[in-house]
């Protein structure tokens, strides 16, 4: 196959867009992975004192950004339509009750709110005038109105109206905060839409580090490489983007090379935690370094391989498989550039390991254990850098 044939099979992968149900598909095979139990022993030393309190919807709003923090301002992406938030005052002006809010204690009145944010951003936004009632469903002839064009006597109604919060002080000498966190994110997430694993990192690791992720998230490669569009209006719509499948992509770089360097153990999802964790300090240098290293390699391998180096290739409608992008990822950013073999070479490589039913269960199916990590990072050298 020349050149002007891989650059067209590049160009058609370039405008397949990630479907929903593959990204779910990687959330069923994530939620599938067992959860680590080497803290359980210091589980048992966790102490958490519950108490419930009922606040009024107006001393919510005035509380939040003050005593009550909502945390980073992209917990999720897929944030609550006007529809949704304007369906929840509706619900406190008819008295209808609303599931109760979660907020962890981390410091004498201090508290992070661990689930009930959306409707926390719906009760501070409405007091707030941010948005108009619409698509009301039963008290129809109030769409349209903010909290300040309602009738007092609806004002008062919301005035009186509470939601029970239920309050969470933890005790414990085994973890520090941020495990601590992960503990009661992740047992306590209730609301109609879980975080997700992503999220979950997102709400709890918030730092320079977790913002260097989403920065590198919008590289103009990374997206090419993924069908992310730049679109603003497109993108609210790709699940890649929605779910912030995106930023663990780029995450799994790092953590990826966590694992092919150093001494680390577990799955996945732990490899994941525990690298956001790591890098939740990181300097100025560091970041520099880490956000020079990411865009290099993605442009590199964009650039000189394409779109087919990360496509899964033997299925019928060849797709994009995470373990071949990072691995690849990772493999060209440790290899130095005059090694790397013509791109009808590496392609050609690549379709020969996967031919491969014993590799291909390495690489593609059971890629996740440290060690097919680190097996399928050597493959990924092998492919770039020889003729097989």
């Amino acid at each position: 196959m020349n050149d002007n044939n891989f650059n067209m099979m590049d160009n058609f992968f370039e405008n397949q867009e990630i479907e929903e149900q593959e990204v779910k598909k990687w959330e069923e095979e994530d939620n599938s992975i067992p959860e680590d139990n080497s803290d359980n022993h210091k589980l048992k030393s966790l102490r958490v004192i519950k108490s419930n309190q009922d606040y009024n919807l107006d001393y919510l709003a005035n509380s939040i950004d003050k005593n009550i923090q909502l945390g980073p301002d992209y917990q999720r992406r897929s944030r609550w339509s006007a529809i949704q938030k304007s369906r929840l005052i509706e619900s406190f002006l008819m008295n209808i009750p609303i599931p109760p809010i979660f907020l962890y204690e981390n410091d004498y009145y201090e508290y992070e709110v661990v689930d009930g944010r959306q409707r926390l951003e719906a009760i501070n936004d409405f007091f707030k005038d941010r948005f108009k009632l619409k698509g009301l469903e039963f008290l129809t002839h109030l769409d349209g109105e903010k909290f300040s064009t309602l009738e007092d006597e609806n004002k008062r109604l919301l005035y009186r109206r509470t939601i029970t919060a239920t309050i969470l002080l933890v005790e414990s000498n085994s973890f520090d905060k941020y495990d601590l966190r992960m503990i009661l994110f992740n047992r306590l997430n209730t609301g109609g839409e879980k975080l997700n694993f992503q999220e979950l990192r997102n709400a709890i690791y918030s730092s320079r580090f977790n913002d260097l992720i989403f920065k590198l998230s919008t590289n103009q490669f990374f997206r090419s490489f993924w069908s992310i569009p730049e679109n603003i209006e497109k993108i609210k719509n790709n699940p890649l983007y929605r779910n912030m499948s995106d930023c663990e992509l780029v995450l799994r770089f790092f953590a990826i090379k966590e694992a092919y360097y150093g001494e680390v153990e577990g799955s996945m999802k732990k490899l994941l935690d525990d690298t956001m964790k790591k890098y939740k300090s990181a300097n100025d240098d560091e970041l520099e370094k880490f956000g020079l290293d990411f865009s290099s390699s993605i442009q590199g391998l964009f650039s000189n391989i394409g779109i087919e180096s990360i496509m899964n290739s033997t299925l019928e409608k060849p797709r994009r498989a995470r373990n071949l992008y990072d691995s690849m990822l990772v493999a060209y950013s440790i290899t130095e550039e005059d090694k790397i073999q013509p791109k009808e070479t590496v392609l050609n490589n690549l379709k020969i390991v996967l031919g491969k039913p014993e590799e291909y269960d390495k690489i593609i199916t059971k890629g996740n254990s440290i060690e097919n990590i680190k097996y399928r990072v050597n493959k990924a050298i092998e492919i770039l850098t020889t003729t097989i």
